[in-house]
């Protein structure tokens, strides 16, 4: 707002004759026509909210790491949650982006973003260093109880499951078991620190976990007589493989599609 200082003096000096308390009427009006006018404050808007299935977290956080020490901080939340609340939140507009081995409703927008190998790995008491397919569904399925069956120790087999509804469980139906049921005595994990830490306790237990999930010094299973890490040589090489991918209810837009397509650039490594 402009203020003319002549015009302001002349209106002061015709309230004189009215008294001291006129001209300190003048003066505030005079001070208040001088003001600028306040700026609001910006309220800045919510943070955008990217969700994460536990089992490929350990990825998508090296993921943002390795971003962060290139490119500087995400301007958003990554949010670890289980496969349905994840699914449900895009839909209600909670998440902007959902990330994992997750199968997107007709008309999402999904992008790969990395290829997985889930491997085969046990506690110290299973004596065994490989497995085949049909063996490794007969371990799942409860048709096979002790190590022994298979060249191994004498030691009680103890599958380690994702729960019901976790994406990595979706892989291991679909690709794996294909409708079979699973051991009734199976032991039921949310993430892959919780299936590790029951490797540890119990020698005769088994887990298929993410490659990427798994600690340094991990010793996986050959399955098929192929190491997991062998995918990412040789495509396709390796026989039980999880497909990363991001979906959204419409393709994103900003830093976090910026991010997706510096993932992709990198090779999802």
């Amino acid at each position: 707002m402009s203020c003319r200082l002549s015009s302001v003096l002349t209106g002061m000096a015709a309230r004189l004759a009215h008294g001291a308390a006129a001209l300190s009427l003048a003066i505030g009006a005079a001070l208040g026509a001088c003001s600028p006018t306040p700026t609001p404050t910006p309220v800045p808007g919510p943070v955008p909210r990217v969700a994460v299935t536990p089992a490929f977290a350990p990825r998508v956080l090296a993921w943002a790491h390795a971003y962060l020490e290139e490119l500087g901080p995400l301007p958003f939340d990554l949010e670890i949650v289980q496969a349905g609340v994840a699914l449900e939140g895009l839909d209600q507009g909670e998440y902007v982006v959902a990330i994992g081995a997750l199968q997107p409703q007709d008309g999402w927008f999904a992008t790969p973003l990395a290829r997985d190998p889930i491997a085969v790995v046990t506690g110290s008491g299973s004596g065994v260093s490989e497995v085949t397919r049909l063996a490794l569904v007969d371990l799942l399925a409860g048709r096979t109880l002790r190590w022994s069956e298979l060249g191994g120790q004498d030691r009680a087999v103890q599958p380690v499951l994702p729960l019901p509804g976790d994406d990595l469980r979706q892989v291991l139906d679909e690709t794996l078991m294909l409708d079979r049921p699973y051991a009734s005595g199976s032991r039921l994990i949310a993430t892959p620190d919780q299936a590790l830490g029951l490797l540890a306790e119990d020698p005769g237990a088994f887990a298929l976990l993410p490659l990427s999930s798994l600690p340094a010094g991990s010793i996986p299973l050959r399955l098929d007589g192929v190491l997991p890490e062998s995918e990412a040589r040789v495509p396709d090489s390796y026989g039980l493989v999880a497909q990363v991918v991001a979906i959204a209810l419409s393709e994103p837009r900003g830093p976090v599609r910026d991010w997706l397509a510096w993932i992709q650039a990198v090779g999802g490594e």
